[in-house]
């Protein structure tokens, strides 16, 4: 046979192995992505955002301005599943002080550690407002003498003339309340509105179902001798269902440490209260800042049943440890609490904060700050330099109720309950070192 036919005599063996299809070789997985959902409720007038995702070693992995006003989805292409990263938001607001001409810029940077996939993040204020307007019609009475919704502007007064409807706009943080006397009666009774949402609520209340407002003093003592100030106003008293009077700022007299400075107490959150009946209460919600000697102290932010006649105190403490270089935070822990936080602060123009939550571990804690992505670097040189100078502030927070680090970071991520913390008993020791 010719030498030139051999090569056809391959050609039939060629296409076999070409069409044959190997069994054991699956296609390529596709390539799973670490994603975070943010919802920016801010406009661009009010503020700038953007997050950017770090690795354990610090090296940013992606970097996103946010829209404002708009969602945006995060990722980080090259991932794997179980994939964790270092979160931090980057807050920026421009400030211009009315009538000089002077610009400033606050720049707040908030990293959350070991963050996993698929968190939602809402971007929004943690006392945000809304209005809601109020129409109220009262039943049972021949006479609305006087009625007060606080933040709210009049629109209708309810009288006879109109069927004694009213109509309020509200400016509030989700709960609005009233107070009224009718009938000619010297009494106040008060209604609360819990769980508001939406631009109008319409209601019809009985008045004769409304509970009453007794003002009566009741004694608020603490069982520390200490420096301290409080205000009472609007308070409604658990046990006897009574309105505390609303006071002007009284002062105790000093004494010894700790000093508190400052004590709120907000009238409680209730069980449906609109509906006929008188209904338990929830308790008194507290928020308490102490000093100690040395800068920082304690915090405290719970719900009480009554007005408490003790405080607990914290069984944890942070000591300070070296510091090797200026990216590096680092603190010892004394005793169990939930989270750490470490926050450097720079003062002058542009002002900077950097916040860090992490889980504590061990008797000694310690973060280095990521690296700060290029675009940030070139906008705020002494960021890029990490010029915060020597302090650190360090805080470590516990909760009453079981809350695991990543729940705490959920729900400060989502931002979608305005009391979680108090109702999760927070208490807090801070450190300056």
């Amino acid at each position: 046979m010719p030498v030139r036919y051999f090569p056809y005599l391959f050609l039939p063996v060629l296409l076999f192995f070409a069409c044959r299809k190997d069994p054991s070789v699956d296609p390529p997985p596709a390539d799973p992505l670490f994603t975070l959902h943010v919802n920016n409720e801010y406009s661009p007038i009010q503020t700038r955002f953007a997050i950017f995702l770090s690795d354990e070693s610090g090296r940013v992995k992606v970097y996103s301005e946010i829209p404002g006003n708009d969602t945006t989805l995060v990722t980080v292409p090259v991932s794997k599943p179980g994939d964790r990263f270092d979160c931090t938001v980057v807050n920026i607001v421009t400030i211009d002080a009315p009538g000089s001409g002077v610009r400033d810029t606050i720049v707040h940077l908030t990293t959350y550690t070991n963050l996993a996939s698929g968190e939602t993040i809402n971007l929004r204020s943690p006392y945000y407002y809304q209005t809601t307007d109020l129409l109220v019609t009262f039943t049972g009475v021949t006479s609305v003498d006087s009625i007060i919704v606080p933040d709210g502007l009049t629109f209708a007064r309810p009288q006879a003339s109109n069927n004694f409807s009213g109509q309020y706009r509200v400016l509030h943080t989700g709960k609005l309340w009233m107070r009224v006397q009718v009938n000619g009666q010297p009494t106040w009774r008060f209604i609360l509105f819990e769980n508001v949402d939406g631009p109008t609520l319409s209601v019809t209340v009985d008045a004769n179902l409304m509970l009453p407002l007794f003002a009566m003093p009741k004694n608020i003592a603490l069982p520390f001798t200490a420096a301290w100030e409080y205000k009472v106003d609007g308070v409604v008293d658990t046990a006897g269902f009574r309105f505390l009077a609303m006071g002007d700022l009284l002062r105790a007299p000093g004494g010894a440490i700790p000093v508190f400075n400052d004590i709120d107490v907000f009238e409680p959150i209730s069980n449906d209260i609109f509906n006929p009946g008188p209904k338990p209460y929830n308790g008194f919600r507290v928020q308490l800042n102490g000093s100690d000697p040395s800068p920082g102290g304690n915090i405290l932010d719970r719900f009480f049943a009554g007005i408490p006649a003790t405080v607990p105190q914290p069984a944890f403490d942070l000591q300070p440890t070296v510091l090797s270089d200026n990216r590096l935070v680092a603190t010892q822990c004394i005793g169990s609490f939930d989270a750490l936080v470490f926050s450097r602060t720079r003062s002058g123009t542009p002002h900077i904060t950097w916040d860090v939550y992490l889980p504590p571990s061990g008797s000694i804690a310690s973060y280095r700050l990521p690296d700060v992505p290029q675009t940030l670097g070139g906008q705020f040189p002494s960021l890029k330099i990490y010029d915060f100078g020597g302090q650190v502030r360090v805080r470590a927070e516990d909760y009453e109720t079981i809350m695991p680090y990543d729940v705490i970071v959920r729900r400060r991520l989502r931002n979608d309950d305005l009391l979680w913390q108090a109702k999760a008993g927070y208490l807090a020791k801070e450190k300056v070192f």
